[in-house]
């Protein structure tokens, strides 16, 4: 498949058909999701894969209602961590920018959208979710201390296709002096 094709036809899937996502499938996303650039190769995104029902359920009412069906109906959640103090950091754990730890959120957000392109490869939809309570999360997935969640991300097989959503034109987002 053309990379443009991915771009251009992936969509933020909330609706899922309950065919499990093969362990083959996970492995090849977060290989995708490897190769992302990150802040002095920093490589801070860790995935924690979520396939049992407890555990999603728990993430799963952490969130808002629109987002609550999705975590449901997807067999497989993927829960995108930063590994702290690490990506926009000094050696002395100064912050190297006044970005602070905005970098961690743009590395894994790198991560993420190779993951989700990989993922539509696959005949695999997803949506990226940012609004959940972070210690639920967290309690949930296990997850260690040095780490922090940044999104879940909902996949498996679209139940439902959406359309494309209204996009700007590249003039309107593209200044050249």
């Amino acid at each position: 498949m053309e990379l443009e094709q991915c771009i251009i036809n992936r969509r933020s899937i909330r609706r899922f058909q309950k065919t499990p996502v093969q362990y083959e499938d996970i492995v090849a996303m977060v290989d995708a999701a490897r190769w992302a650039p990150s802040w002095k190769n920093s490589q801070v995104t860790r995935y924690y894969a979520v396939l049992q029902e407890d555990r999603k359920n728990q993430i799963a009412q952490s969130m808002p209602a629109f987002n609550q069906i999705a975590c449901l109906e997807a067999p497989l959640l993927l829960v995108a961590c930063a590994k702290k103090a690490r990506s926009g950091y000094n050696r002395d754990g100064s912050f190297a920018t006044n970005k602070e730890k905005g970098w961690q959120m743009y590395d894994v957000g790198l991560s993420n959208m190779l993951l989700s392109l990989k993922a539509y490869e696959l005949g695999l939809g997803t949506v990226i979710m940012g609004y959940y309570d972070e210690q639920v999360v967290a309690q949930a997935i296990d997850l260690a201390d040095d780490q922090e969640v940044v999104a879940v991300i909902a996949v498996g097989y679209a139940d439902e296709m959406p359309e494309a959503p209204k996009r700007k034109n590249v003039e309107e987002l593209l200044v050249i002096k």
